[in-house]
């Protein structure tokens, strides 16, 4: 009798509960602070997002940060729900669930040392007058990318890293530098250069120009079914047009107003 008492205990605690949340795996690539690790443990502003979106949806969040092939590759087999950050083309189409609302647009903007006038118009059109600095390997965009390799510039140096684009910018050898807003202005905050670096900006509307902007979206695998998909993008949807989204970035960096 005790032993059948047991096996019931046994069948019944391995019964998943009824009120329970289903997981939903999620993968990305350490980006900050879109997605890095702090102490092994996943943050940064999109994971907030996703997170939120996906426990108002009414499901666990399960995010990974894998290498960014691994990430893609996962969903692609089913062995994960969703992947964020993920930017759209045909190819990734085929095994990916794209809905119409972007989760972030990144955006490569010009860096300049705070208390100058250097300028570089959104057409280039007085490329020839700077010194710029860039990221070596880095690609910014078409835009960008022919304008560099088309020597329109007066110079372009290369570098290997943000700080030394930074640190050049401060003892004038550059007059600006290329970068993805989001990780320059995190690296700009934390390292409290706020007051020394800053974008350039539109004079009609007051916010950085962006030179070239490439949108990335949370999607789903198709080897899963599109209940999750349907109902994380209700909420996501809502958080943006009820502008969470942008308070949720704003803890992680001071975002230009309107931008």
């Amino acid at each position: 009798m005790i032993r059948f008492i047991i096996a019931v205990m046994v069948v019944f605690l391995a019964l998943p509960l009824s009120g329970a949340a289903k997981s939903l795996i999620i993968t990305t690539l350490d980006n900050s602070p879109q997605a890095y690790l702090e102490n092994g443990k996943p943050v940064g502003f999109l994971v907030d997002i996703v997170s939120e979106a996906v426990r108002k949806a009414g499901y666990m969040p399960d995010i990974r940060i894998v290498p960014w092939r691994r990430a893609l590759a996962t969903v692609e087999r089913g062995k994960a729900d969703a992947v964020f950050n993920a930017g759209y083309n045909e190819d990734r189409n085929k095994y990916l669930r794209y809905s119409d609302v972007v989760l972030i647009s990144e955006k490569v903007v010009a860096f300049r040392r705070v208390g100058t006038k250097a300028f570089l118009a959104k057409n280039f059109e007085n490329a020839s007058e700077l010194v710029v600095g860039v990221g070596r390997g880095y690609y910014y965009g078409a835009g960008v990318h022919q304008a560099i390799k088309g020597g329109i510039f007066k110079r372009v140096e290369e570098v290997s890293n943000v700080d030394l684009n930074i640190k050049k910018l401060l003892l004038g050898r550059i007059d600006i530098f290329f970068g993805d807003y989001y990780p320059v202005l995190k690296f700009l905050n934390d390292n409290e250069l706020l007051d020394d670096v800053e974008a350039i900006l539109d004079p009609q509307t007051g916010v950085p120009l962006v030179y070239s902007r490439s949108n990335t979206y949370l999607a789903f695998s198709r080897k899963k079914d599109p209940k999750s998909f349907n109902e994380v993008t209700k909420e996501l949807r809502k958080m943006k047009k009820n502008g969470r989204c942008d308070l949720i970035i704003m803890k992680y960096i001071p975002m230009h107003e309107g931008f």
